[in-house]
């Protein structure tokens, strides 16, 4: 939630993506450490046919929180664009600094101490890497239990959304952006698949970066920046990538298809935006996305132990854990995650007072007939 009185927060926020990060990390944290339970229910036949045909539906939308990645990634291309329209490449890439990274340092640095006690942690190096997102340049795997691999992809997109903003694309040659989404995609289906620096990587930047652009159209389509042809051909294009990688690389994946719930969902949730009300507890839930992705896939299982550790057993393990880990999600949000943000907004405006101090102490020659006609000529 923002500091900003509740009418100018309702006005600004966009609520359908609310939703849409609510599914995205719920779908991934049940995947992760709930989906073992779906499986047996869906086929036990001593289980009422309702609940086995309810466990039957819900099970694909959670299966590896494969669906969920995709729907973070739509939602990000779209909120990325949006934002880029107000913000400039210095102030963008200084706010996302502060939104990602010190949530991710607590995050990374938690997970390498709690393996330092009890295990054989990376390297310094590769934690280094690690903690700047550029470990696909060194070949070092993704920390967090492997979800990393979510935000090495999100960065690439960022630098290349920058590069755009700082290249006019995103102001008066925004037409162009479809043409240049198109022509990247394309280029990832020509090449080898990126990062390709070792096993773990598996393509990821291609398969699933695609949907960030996919994201990006959407709002495209939506502010009429582009057409419905466009949206519709990126995104066949998109999944015929997604279609054709991932049996060679993901095999164990070729059965299940992410891209396609995702897409629908997204669709939905757009097309009915309109009808999708504002709530507080929609707020709160939404707010939770980063920190529960972060922390879920590798802090659970230490939860669960340190619960049992203690005999703290009212209720399943599984289920206490999940309540610890969103009140501690919760309070990471209220002390790093929203103080970090407002950090960055002030991070940005001291830069930008002293931009303006450079500028108006730089010695600027005089042109008196240009300056006077440029004073005529604004409005």
């Amino acid at each position: 939630m923002e500091t900003s009185p509740p009418s100018a927060h309702a006005k600004s926020r966009i609520v359908f993506l609310d939703y849409l990060r609510i599914f995205a990390f719920v779908s991934v944290l049940v995947g992760h450490k709930f989906g073992t339970y779906l499986v047996p229910l869906s086929n036990d036949p001593t289980v009422h046919s309702s609940v086995r045909t309810l466990a039957s539906w819900v099970l694909p939308l959670v299966t590896g929180g494969g669906v969920g990645v995709v729907v973070f990634f739509l939602v990000s291309g779209y909120i990325i664009t949006h934002v880029l329209q107000s913000e400039a490449t210095t102030e963008f890439l200084v706010k996302r600094a502060f939104r990602i990274y010190p949530l991710y340092f607590v995050a990374v640095l938690m997970e390498y101490t709690i393996i330092a006690l009890y295990g054989s942690p990376v390297s310094v190096g590769a934690l280094i890497a690690q903690l700047l997102l550029i470990g696909d340049l060194f070949n070092t795997p993704p920390a967090l239990a492997g979800v990393e691999w979510t935000l090495r992809v999100e960065v690439v997109f960022y630098l290349i959304m920058a590069a755009a903003r700082a290249g006019g694309l995103m102001t008066h040659a925004r037409r162009w952006l479809p043409l240049a989404f198109t022509l990247l995609i394309v280029l990832a289906a020509v090449t080898d698949p990126v990062p390709n620096t070792g096993s773990f990587t598996h393509g990821y930047l291609t398969i699933y970066g695609p949907f960030l652009f996919v994201g990006a159209m959407f709002y495209l389509y939506q502010t009429r920046t582009t057409t419905l042809s466009w949206l519709l051909l990126i995104s066949a294009i998109a999944l015929v990538q997604y279609y054709r990688l991932i049996p060679p690389l993901h095999p164990v994946w070729a059965a299940a298809d992410f891209v396609a719930p995702a897409l629908a969902i997204f669709w939905a949730a757009w097309f009915f935006r309109d009808y999708l009300g504002d709530a507080r507890i929609v707020r709160l839930l939404s707010d939770l996305t980063y920190s529960v992705y972060l922390f879920h896939n590798w802090f659970f299982e230490s939860i669960k132990v340190w619960l049992s550790a203690f005999g703290v057993n009212v209720l399943p393990p599984d289920v206490q854990a999940l309540i610890v880990l969103l009140l501690f999600c919760y309070a990471v949000v209220r002390l790093v995650e929203r103080p970090a943000i407002r950090l960055g907004r002030k991070a940005y405006s001291a830069l930008s007072r002293r931009r303006a101090g450079r500028q108006e102490s730089s010695p600027v020659s005089p042109k008196p007939d240009r300056a006077a006609n440029a004073s005529l000529q604004t409005p």
